[in-house]
């Protein structure tokens, strides 16, 4: 009896374009195999999910597919773009991509809330079926309410890039992620927000937050000096691959730390990496690293 391929069941997703909101049954199809056959059975990594984005020629025609794999026992995100023809044939594969100029939108203009409904922090994952990435949003938020704070959590389609825009705009105090990500970005449950769309942010876009990415690689350039240069107060996130599980308990302990204990952000996060990760040094800070109390 042959032995079940470690991603021959792997979920498939197609993302909603610009040209397509849907793709019906055949075409659905033909893409799936696609990856299925040029990506998944051909790599002996174990994913967990794949999203699909296909980007059209002038014409409408498809040419090519973005691949966002998310695997399966780290935060890690691989990106490959699979070059097409018209009828899904294969022409080609590179190793990675990231958005170019042109799929790059504006951020939206900021709206001053009215005071006393201000968000002061947003808790995200886009991934809430593993169940360590939904426990750990979940009782940060339920841990920030209960000390006073206004919270917004994101959970599964909700944590997109409209909403992820329209929160970061917000002036907020926290911003948590817990998902996949790489060197050049986060994928959420719509799409990859990249370091360029950061990039072509207002340079006081991200002031006066602390942003945590729980995610792979993220403490690396281009993703961290972009989140820096938008004024980010502190900038936290993977410098290596961060395990499912083990790297949520940092967080946890992180924000229990700055919060519930005012001790400062650099020394905690040191602390609980020390005492809940397997390795140290695999988690990175930036920025201002003494207490959380937020700066008005």
């Amino acid at each position: 009896m042959q032995e079940k391929h470690v991603n021959e069941a792997t979920k498939i997703v197609l993302l909603p374009s610009a040209v397509r909101a849907t793709y019906g049954a055949k075409d659905s199809q033909s893409i799936q195999e696609v990856i299925r056959e040029n990506l998944l059975l051909t790599s002996t990594e174990p994913y967990r999910k794949v999203q699909v984005s296909v980007k059209h020629a002038s014409d409408g025609t498809p040419e090519s597919l973005i691949a966002y794999m998310l695997r399966s026992y780290t935060y890690t995100l691989d990106v490959r773009k699979l070059r097409i023809g018209g009828d899904y044939s294969l022409r080609s594969i590179e190793a990675s991509y990231a958005s170019t100029d042109e799929e790059v939108q504006a951020w939206p203009i900021p709206v001053e809330p009215i005071p006393i409904l201000r968000p002061r922090m947003v808790f995200a994952t886009p991934v809430p079926e593993i169940a360590t990435a939904k426990a750990a949003v979940l009782y940060l938020y339920d841990m920030a309410t209960l000390l006073g704070y206004k919270c917004v959590k994101l959970l599964g389609a909700s944590a997109n890039l409209a909403n992820y825009k329209k929160y970061l705009t917000g002036h907020l105090w926290a911003f948590v992620n817990i998902g996949h990500g790489n060197t050049e970005g986060i994928v959420l449950s719509d799409g990859f927000l990249s370091y360029q769309v950061l990039a072509g942010a207002p340079k006081t876009l991200l002031r006066p937050e602390v942003v945590y990415f729980n995610s792979c690689q993220v403490f690396n350039a281009p993703l961290q000096p972009a989140i820096m240069a938008a004024g980010a107060r502190t900038f936290v996130g993977g410098k290596v691959n961060l395990l499912i599980g083990a790297s949520e308990e940092v967080c946890k302990c992180f924000w229990t730390s700055i919060l519930k204990k005012a001790l400062p952000m650099g020394r905690s996060l040191v602390a609980c990496e020390k005492a809940k990760y397997p390795t140290p040094g695999c988690h990175g800070i930036s920025g201002d690293l003494g207490k959380f109390k937020p700066i008005p």
